[in-house]
């Protein structure tokens, strides 16, 4: 059975300063297909951020309701949810080694050992560094790129049914976030994961998703896929 994710006039206000209210969402309504590699797309401040850390409950909404196959998100706590994120610095344990780092999720799940190695290496070698594990090493001793597919990798070990990815390329130069955006597409489909993907960069949203939702200011101006987007923008925003 598919499973799409709905979001139904998702609401979400803070309390600012001198308790002044902001709204971060104003009734955000739009559905992400399974197994779609989707983008929130915007500039600092729209929302998209706030949208996926609901998604993963780690905001609680202020009104609406965020279904997934039907089931009502706002029911169900974060440590349920079966959702895999990665996160801008990557944030790798520079204790451990990199099979440890891959491997800690499994772990507080109390998996077997053997099951335990089997997901990691199955993990590394999706993300094309099955010979890292050889090095028994930490991650301070790879290159930003490698450190960034651990990190996918991590996400990915426990088998989540959702992948969140806030800005994962951020911190990396030009030439390498172009070839790790192709990278974090084909691991994406070939883990057949649906993937929420927040990113401010025009160009790296048209290249890698199926489809996207451009933001601005707590809404959604448009949806459609890049060339759609592109080619027939609906607000001088867009």
């Amino acid at each position: 059975m598919s499973k799409d994710l709905v979001y139904d006039n998702v609401v979400k206000k803070f309390r600012g300063k001198g308790n002044q209210e902001i709204t971060a969402l104003a009734g955000v309504s739009f559905e992400i297909r399974s197994g779609e590699l989707f983008c929130l797309l915007g500039p600092s401040g729209c929302g998209k951020t706030t949208l996926m850390r609901c998604t993963a409950g780690l905001e609680t909404l202020t009104s609406g309701r965020i279904l997934y196959g039907g089931t009502n998100f706002n029911e169900i706590p974060p440590h349920r949810r079966n959702i895999g994120m990665v996160f801008q610095k990557f944030a790798l344990f520079p204790h451990m080694t990199v099979f440890e780092n891959v491997a800690y999720g499994l772990r507080i799940r109390k998996l077997e050992e053997a099951e335990i190695r089997r997901r990691v290496t199955e993990a590394m070698e999706l993300v094309g560094l099955p010979d890292i594990l050889k090095r028994d090493q930490g991650p301070t001793a790879l290159s930003g790129g490698q450190q960034q597919r651990v990190a996918i990798a991590r996400a990915l070990v426990y088998e989540p049914e959702i992948l969140l990815l806030d800005e994962p390329l951020a911190n990396l130069d030009a030439k390498l976030r172009r070839h790790m955006r192709t990278e974090i597409r084909r691991i994406q489909k070939q883990a057949n994961v649906t993937a929420i993907y927040v990113t401010h960069d025009q160009e790296e949203a048209m290249a890698i998703a199926d489809r996207l939702a451009v933001m601005n200011k707590g809404k959604v101006e448009q949806i459609g896929s890049p060339d759609e987007v592109y080619r027939r923008p609906k607000t001088p925003f867009v």
